[in-house]
């Protein structure tokens, strides 16, 4: 009996997908290329899912960017088939936890962790393709010869001087207007004081704590001053020029106070949440992309500053709690980007959920400082192509490509944890630290390449 030549092919893989957003669709194209049966079914009801689960399905990838959808479907899913391989996108760590105790064999998955390591890579350093966790440490991917490879990076420490520098700056020039006021205020009333200190020490030849005292007692009016009250004429005018300077601004800090007080208080005048002026990173867009990404880079040691439009956005008030200053106002607005200190900047990432929002956020950006290092978030539309064919619009990361070629992965069994976006391919990074692409992303990008010289001939 003669042997067979060749292994008998492998068993495509039956692969229930459910969701209705972009990232879902990308995840269906990724698992059909490479070579997957899938069943995709659109805002199902329970009945549906039954359905769809009596047949002979290897797992069920649930994606939903409401966590309580997904921990529902998620929940209905076991209870029809219990142990079945679940791929669930969750961003609530309390969710993802809860889940996790309720189902045996899920896997959970954050949009915002799986892609905001690609986009922190080249705000921390333009020569990276992302960042990864890896040993405990972080690490760099960096295009090597031989393909991207893991380097060791080191968070940034800034030295004592230049965290008092930044504090300085943040106390004497507030950002928001009511700290203002109160900055104005206080600031005023203390020159007042120093200047009645030196003018009574210099011209009385008084003590300088004896100065000090009597100056308080002038400007505050608690009672008589006998030094002024017996002083020469021209001393008694400039003590009560003095006393009406320092009352206006006592009322100034009052209603800095008051207002501070009444205020969301989104930026600080001095600690962590105060306004960063040098080498930070400017985040538009305060999703779950953008706050994750803002925590990264700040474990990364680099200064963030979160810009959001919506003042009652759903994770304004999570920032806020993370101290992380947040502006509020339209990132595409020049009003906006000049108070945010873009001529020091490290880099300014456009990571709101539209594309064209993001191309305008970079143009104005680029308007105001054509050196910016620029990062944009967008997906599989042609807008960003066309852009970036007219001019250099700066680092381009598609999230639902990464996101979802690795929610495909790992739906096939891989056991990667991350991924990224280098020459066309999505590479997927293990938990040992080794990358390797995606291999059914590699012949769909030879096959874009293809068709784009076929189409320029």
């Amino acid at each position: 009996m003669e042997a067979s030549s060749s292994a008998a092919p492998a068993r495509r893989r039956n692969i229930l997908v459910i969701g209705h957003d972009e990232m879902t669709a990308v995840t269906e194209r990724a698992l059909s290329t490479a070579g997957a049966n899938v069943t995709y079914l659109r805002d199902p009801h329970d009945r549906a899912i039954r359905r769809a689960l009596d047949g002979d399905i290897d797992a069920v990838v649930v994606i939903s960017n409401d966590d309580h959808v997904s921990l529902r479907l998620a929940l209905v899913v076991e209870n029809v088939r219990p142990g079945v391989p679940l791929v669930v996108t969750v961003f609530s760590g309390i969710v993802a936890s809860q889940l996790r105790r309720a189902v045996r064999n899920v896997r959970v998955l954050s949009m915002a962790d799986m892609v905001v390591p690609s986009l922190a890579g080249p705000c921390f350093d333009d020569r990276l393709l992302g960042v990864s966790r890896w040993d405990g440490n972080f690490a760099g991917v960096r295009a090597g010869p031989d393909g991207p490879e893991l380097v060791p990076i080191e968070p940034n420490v800034p030295s004592r001087g230049q965290r008092l520098l930044n504090q300085l700056g943040s106390m004497l020039n507030p950002f928001e207007e009511s700290a203002r006021i109160l900055m104005a205020g206080l600031l005023g009333f203390l020159f007042i004081l120093l200047l009645d200190t030196v003018v009574l020490a210099t011209a009385l030849d008084e003590p300088l704590v004896d100065a000090f005292y009597s100056a308080t007692k002038t400007i505050v009016t608690v009672g008589p001053n006998p030094i002024i009250d017996d002083g020469p004429s021209w001393l008694k005018v400039f003590s009560a020029l003095a006393m009406l300077a320092a009352l206006a601004f006592t009322a100034i800090f009052t209603a800095g106070v008051v207002n501070r007080l009444l205020d969301m208080r989104l930026i600080a005048i001095a600690g962590r949440r105060a306004m960063p002026r040098r080498d930070h990173v400017v985040v538009v867009g305060l999703g779950q992309v953008g706050l994750r990404l803002c925590l990264l880079l700040r474990e990364l040691g680099v200064p963030v500053l979160a810009v959001e439009r919506d003042p009652e956005g759903p994770h304004v008030k999570r920032a806020k709690d993370y101290n992380i200053p947040i502006v509020l106002g339209r990132g595409g607005s020049r009003f906006v980007l000049r108070r945010l200190c873009l001529h020091r900047a490290r880099a300014l990432a456009a990571v709101t959920s539209d594309e064209v929002e993001n191309i305008s956020i970079v143009v104005a950006a680029l308007a105001m400082r054509d050196d910016l290092r620029t990062l944009l978030r967008a997906g599989r539309g042609d807008v960003v192509n066309e852009t970036s064919s007219l001019f250099k619009i700066g680092v381009v990361r598609d999230v639902y490509r990464i996101g979802g070629t690795l929610m495909a992965a790992v739906a096939l069994g891989s056991p990667a944890t991350e991924a990224f976006l280098s020459d066309q391919t999505v590479y997927l990074i293990g938990p040992d630290g080794a990358i390797e692409p995606f291999e059914s992303d590699v012949e769909a990008a030879q096959g874009e390449v293809a068709a784009l010289g076929d189409g320029g001939s």
